[in-house]
């Protein structure tokens, strides 16, 4: 590792990505309406939530609870209750003409300006032309909400975070009694639905930070580690025929068990019209698993993709689906492969079946890396042996 200077924290490194990986980067998916929507980076869908959530009047029945908080985060006090039962919020309102606020909450004694912005930025003197366009209503307010607390360029406008919002939301929804009705309940549901959104948002925005810091600083040392990894696994792929002989020798399984090697077309039959590409099988057999001739009929044991020529790709590489190492039935008779297709488990490609992926996770302590893979993938191998050599023995009899 010295093209970085010094040698990395491997478990420091280790326990960084297990917390990531634990808060939700990368793995969370998509999980409220507008992210399933696609929705959640377009302004127009926030702002109508936004506007939906701050009328009173609404069936989320949340009350004024969360256009009292605003009000305040934009320097006002308490407002009469009468007042705020009974304000209007609009949208895409367009005063002075060619200026247009987002969202605008009149009541009998103030209004509030809203100016909301996801991703973009603010245009040419737009806080400075929406103020001015207000300044004439009773006890204006005006708020810039955005995902980052940007700062307005009109310092009358309150810069607020769209995380401050879901923490006024979230309060609204804690106080709140309970919906009633039907509608009530499906209308506090999709109140609660957008408060994981704008949560989500900015956790998944500080996880990004998080991770790119993470990888600004320790990536050439994990892309080394990469490397590194598809050596030892190449090596094992080398090492495991000699292991499988000596592993058959040690189960007892018999003087009859054989190790061979075959080097194979793989065509996906979900996508026939892709380029093959070769693997290669490596099975304990029984002799009575090969056919007169020599020809291997079905097997158990360790695949994995090769590289093609002129590919820069390593030949296995345990991140990368269509590059793991795999464990299972071998059954390139076609005969063979179809008595056993009724066998539990799932069913890959036209040769193997009850596949798994071969355990890669590291084992604990300092043995040689290699050894402590190859005996993890042995055991998986020793199970697949039990559950299906003799369903193997029948299909090749049959």
């Amino acid at each position: 590792m010295g093209a970085i200077g010094s040698d990395p924290d491997w478990d420091w490194l280790g326990g960084e990505l297990r917390r990531l990986r634990s808060e939700g980067l990368g793995t969370a998916g998509r999980a409220t309406a507008l992210e399933v929507l696609g929705l959640v980076d377009l302004e127009r869908h926030h702002q109508k939530m936004i506007a939906w959530l701050l009328d009173p009047s609404q069936t989320h029945q949340l009350g004024d609870r969360l256009l009292t908080s605003l009000m305040k985060r934009a320097g006002h006090g308490d407002l009469p209750a009468q007042a705020l039962a009974e304000a209007e919020v609009l949208q895409e309102v367009e005063q002075p003409p060619g200026t247009r606020a987002d969202i605008v909450v009149r009541t009998e004694v103030c209004t509030l300006v809203i100016e909301l912005k996801v991703h973009a930025t603010e245009g040419v003197r737009q806080t400075e032309r929406l103020a001015d366009g207000y300044a004439h209503e009773a006890a204006p307010a005006y708020v810039f909400l955005t995902l980052h607390r940007a700062l307005p360029l009109s310092d009358r406008f309150h810069p607020m975070s769209l995380s401050e919002l879901a923490d006024d939301l979230e309060a609204s929804l804690r106080s709140a009694p309970h919906a009633v009705g039907a509608h009530g309940a499906a209308a506090r549901t999709a109140a609660s639905d957008y408060l994981t959104t704008l949560q989500r948002m900015n956790r998944m925005t500080a996880l990004d930070d998080d991770a790119a810091r993470l990888w600004l600083s320790h990536g050439v040392a994990m892309k080394e580690a990469e490397a590194a990894s598809a050596r030892v696994l190449k090596r094992l792929t080398v090492a495991l025929p000699g292991r499988l002989d000596q592993y058959a020798a040690q189960l007892k399984l018999g003087t009859d068990v054989v190790v061979r090697q075959q080097t194979y077309e793989y065509q996906s039959q979900k996508h026939p019209g892709r380029q093959p590409y070769p693997e290669r099988a490596v099975v304990m057999v029984r002799r009575n698993w090969l056919a007169a001739d020599g020809t291997l009929r079905a097997g158990i044991g360790l695949g994995h993709r090769l590289r093609k020529a002129g590919q820069p790709e390593p030949d296995i590489d345990a991140l990368k689906t269509e590059l793991r190492p795999f464990v299972g039935v071998f059954a390139p008779d076609q005969a063979v492969y179809t008595a056993l297709s009724q066998l539990p488990g799932k069913t890959w490609a036209n040769r193997w079946l009850s596949l798994q992926y071969a355990e890669t996770n590291p084992p604990s302590g300092d043995r040689n890396l290699v050894d402590g893979l190859i005996d993890r993938i042995l055991d998986q191998l020793s199970a697949s042996w039990k559950e299906y050599s003799g369903q193997i023995d029948a299909a090749v009899r049959g």
